[in-house]
């Protein structure tokens, strides 16, 4: 049977296609403030904005009609036909936020314009007016949001920490500020001062937010071509990040997240910055308003370009030559290789005519090689899965009973490219991978402390200082005593910067300063993983934190070693209850037993 649901089951429907969490309610009600030409926006949270938010603004107000038409759902003044879409100005235009907030929460409303005597104060809880007065108030806006979907409790239930949320707010509103430094922006959250950006220009935004530190790195840029202008600041490499949370792009002053113009920045950075690194980046893009579509996705994260490719190319061309003038020689790079594989057969003289193969192989090859370049496919290739060339579980306790005995068990033959170990079991060759095989005894050695609670930890002689944004500040504020448990402890200093002043002796004596950062960004990437109880080895931040320091501390591939640390290595390997991957799941050794190197060499017949 189909049924017309009512109006409040639609607009709570709705609602969660807009209202997500507390943070797209901050970013909606500061929108509209914006839209209506504030100069000075205040946002006041309580518990991550799950219990208030309330946003305050000196913008134009509206009249008692029309905010009681603001509630219902497409109402808005920005825009009065389709075609206003294809050139939207304004942040907000569909005319669905605020009705959809008035339906999860309990709302209060407070505006007034300059020319009106009297302001209007408007109450709605669920969609339903329980208020509305005309009463004495200031020029602009205020609204008030308590208890975010407390009539739908399924959605309430599924909101993250503290923390998380409150992580989420800060962003936006850091985001906000960069794009429109003319307005006066600041947040509080439980009292307490989170964002305080008073109005200026970019850069001033950017001391403000960022500290001292980041507004000093910044590089220029600046480019002009037809109708299209990108303006804004770069750091050097140096400064890059492990995240790509540090890109702030904005088109038309609107926050984005677009793969097109980040790939343009990356490819203007060129060679200079490694492949797993991002850089800090505040860019403004203007380019006709007829030419970006906004209309794409409720929440408009999304927007589309009619003119991709030249946008790309003026990206990429601002950021690189802003880098060359800053003195950094700027190599393209290079997406494919340049040089092929040097194929087997063109290291045989041309004079001397290649033997030809038994006509037994020839004739009935292994169903898993080619029938030319025979040794050539079998190390280009590899026709099974990696399981085939570990060992099975169970002999992994085979080892861990016979330790007086491993040194007969175990061979070492060589060592190739100071990287591989070669060595001959009971069970056929083994190859070791020196790096990874660290790695892991290290990471278990480390999970081991965090299970039984004995972390060793290494006081650093000199305390790291990172500079950071706010949004970082509020995680590991909220972090500090759990990360404790795991071996570092973390001070707030001053209003940019955290000093790491402990880390688990693990990782040595000391850290780089980029190493710091790159530790900040996977606390902040893991927040809830550390927030909860968690087994150790499921944690994917505790891995991280292993590779990380492992390039540092764990023997590394081309490091020279000897063949007593070579048999130490593989010993205390194969203690390990899981020995044969990395915490990343990299194989630390293989064995090519004798079944497989005959297959190898076609032994694998009757004869």
């Amino acid at each position: 049977m189909i049924i017309e649901l009512d109006t409040l089951t639609i607009n709570k429907i709705a609602a969660g296609e807009v209202i997500e969490r507390p943070a797209s309610v901050v970013k909606e009600l500061v929108e509209n403030s914006i839209d209506a030409g504030s100069t000075q926006i205040k946002v006041v949270l309580q518990e991550g904005g799950k219990k208030l938010i309330e946003v305050i603004d000196n913008g134009s107000g509206m009249n008692h009609d029309d905010a009681l038409l603001s509630i219902k759902r497409h109402t808005t003044s920005k825009i009065a036909k389709a075609e206003d879409l294809f050139s939207i100005a304004s942040l907000g235009f569909r005319g669905e936020a605020l009705a959809s907030i008035v339906s999860v929460a309990q709302v209060e409303i407070f505006t007034k314009r300059e020319k009106d005597e009297l302001g209007t104060h408007i109450h709605v809880e669920g969609g339903k007016i329980l208020l509305d007065n005309k009463i004495s108030l200031a020029d602009g806006t205020k609204i008030a949001v308590r208890n975010l979907f407390y009539n739908v409790p399924v959605r309430r239930k599924f909101l993250k920490s503290e923390t998380t949320e409150m992580n989420h707010i800060t962003e936006y509103l850091t985001k906000l500020a960069l794009a429109f430094p003319k307005i006066s922006f600041s947040l509080v959250h439980n009292n307490r001062s989170v964002i305080t950006a008073p109005k200026g220009d970019l850069i001033s935004q950017i001391n403000s937010i960022f500290g001292k530190n980041i507004a000093k790195a910044c590089i220029p840029v600046s480019k002009t071509e037809e109708e299209y202008t990108v303006k804004g600041f770069i750091t050097k490499p140096e400064f890059s990040r492990k995240s790509r949370d540090y890109l702030y792009i904005f088109v038309l002053n609107r926050p984005i997240v677009n793969k097109v113009i980040t790939d343009a920045i990356l490819r203007g950075y060129g060679t200079a910055l490694p492949h797993d690194r991002a850089p800090i980046v505040f860019l403004n893009i203007k380019i006709p308003k007829n030419e970006i579509d906004v209309n794409v996705h409720p929440t408009k994260r999304e927007v589309r370009f009619s003119k991709e490719a030249k946008l790309f190319g003026l990206v990429e061309l601002a950021v690189k030559e802003s880098l060359e003038k800053s003195g950094l020689e700027i190599f393209e790079r290079v997406s494919e290789p340049k040089y092929k594989p040097t194929m087997l057969d063109q290291h045989s003289p041309s004079n001397v005519a290649p033997k030809k193969q038994p006509s037994q192989i020839r004739s009935s090859p292994s169903p898993s090689l080619a029938q030319d370049k025979l040794g050539y496919k079998v190390v280009k290739t590899r026709d099974k899965s990696i399981d085939h060339f570990l060992p099975p579980p169970h002999k992994g306790a085979s080892y861990q009973k016979h330790e007086h005995s491993q040194k007969k068990l175990i061979k070492i033959l060589g060592i190739i490219k100071d990287t591989y170990i070669i060595a001959e079991t009971n069970e056929g060759l083994l190859l070791c991978d020196q790096h990874a095989a660290h790695e892991k005894i290290n990471y278990s050695k480390y999970v081991d402390q965090i299970k039984r609670k004995k972390i060793n930890v290494q006081s650093l002689l000199a305390p790291i200082s990172v500079s950071i944004k706010p949004s970082e500040l509020e995680v590991i504020n909220g972090l500090k005593t759990n990360l404790m448990e795991y071996g570092f402890e973390l001070e707030i200093f001053g209003k940019n910067e955290i000093l790491i002043r402990s880390i688990p002796s693990i990782m040595g004596v000391a850290i780089s300063y980029g190493l710091a950062k790159d530790l900040i960004d996977i606390f902040k990437e893991n927040i809830d993983q550390i927030s909860n109880q968690v087994k150790p080895e499921d944690l994917d931040f505790i891995k991280d934190i292993v590779s990380i320091f492992a390039c540092r501390r764990s023997i590394k591939a081309g490091d020279k070693i000897a063949v007593s640390e070579a048999e130490s290595l593989i010993e205390n390997l194969l203690k390990l209850e899981e020995p044969y991957t990395c915490p990343h799941g990299r194989p630390t050794m293989v064995i090519l037993n004798q079944k497989y190197i005959e297959e190898i060499f076609q032994r694998d017949y009757k004869s």
